[in-house]
Formats: structure tokens, C-alpha cells, sequence
């Protein structure tokens, strides 16, 4: 499948709506949060910093490697419960080689949309006992 435009987080607010009560998954070299988004697909935002890696080669390495694993692994594999994921990388993300980067991403792909459907089983367990 190819990761096109619809794919993406664009506009500022829809990474602001990803900051706001997220799930959240982390290690050594990804911080990564998710939200539900209500559509049929899931969106992927990445916000790599000159602080994680100073130089544009590094950068465009990690961003790289970010979407073609986001594209090998969770595009095609939608549900209702679609999200929305934010990645933020440490800077040993940068020293890093792509197989291992590769690695960690797929784990925390699986453990967020874990996260994500207990939080919405929940959610919905909620909403019956109060009756909204």
C-alpha cells in the first residue's frame, strides 16, 4: 500500500488534538502518542528536532525509516478504532541503525492500538453504566 496525503497528520491542530489525552508508548528511542481519530485510517505525524539529530541527513533517515515501517505495518490494517500517531525521536534514535529502529516501531504499534482499544472498551463500559 502507499502512504499518501490521507495518511498523513497535515495541519497543526491535528497534532494538537494527538497532544491532547493521549496513549502513550516510549523507550530509549521513540516517544510516540495516539488517538483515536474517527476515520477509517490511520494518520501517522512525525516532529523530528535538530536536538534528537543536528544534521538534515540523520533527520531525513529517521523520518524515512518511520514511514516505511508505519506503511509496512499498519496501512491496510485499519478498524474502526483508527489513530492517530505522533512520533517524537530521542537523539539515540540517530546512532541507531534501521533495522533496530524498525523493531522498536513495530512494537509500539501493536502496544499502542492495545492501549487504544482498552481505553475505548472502557470508555464504552462507562457510558453504559451512566446511560449517556
Amino acid at each position: 500500500m502507499k502512504f499518501s496525503r490521507q495518511s498523513r497528520l497535515l495541519k497543526p491542530a491535528e497534532f494538537k488534538s494527538v497532544f491532547q489525552q493521549p496513549v502513550r508508548s516510549g523507550d530509549g528511542f521513540f516517544r510516540i502518542m495516539a488517538r483515536e481519530n474517527g476515520m477509517q485510517r490511520h494518520r501517522l505525524g512525525m516532529a523530528v528536532s535538530k536536538k534528537a539529530c543536528p544534521k538534515a541527513v540523520g533527520r531525513n533517515r529517521i523520518k524515512r525509516v518511520i514511514r516505511e515501517n508505519f506503511r509496512a505495518n499498519l496501512i491496510g490494517t485499519e478498524q474502526d478504532g483508527s489513530l492517530d500517531f505522533v512520533v517524537l525521536p530521542n537523539a539515540t534514535a540517530a546512532k541507531q541503525d534501521n533495522k533496530v529502529l524498525d523493531v522498536s516501531l513495530s512494537a509500539h504499534w501493536q502496544q499502542l492500538i492495545r492501549k487504544a482499544g482498552l481505553r475505548n472498551t472502557k470508555r464504552r463500559q462507562d457510558q453504559k453504566r451512566t446511560g449517556r
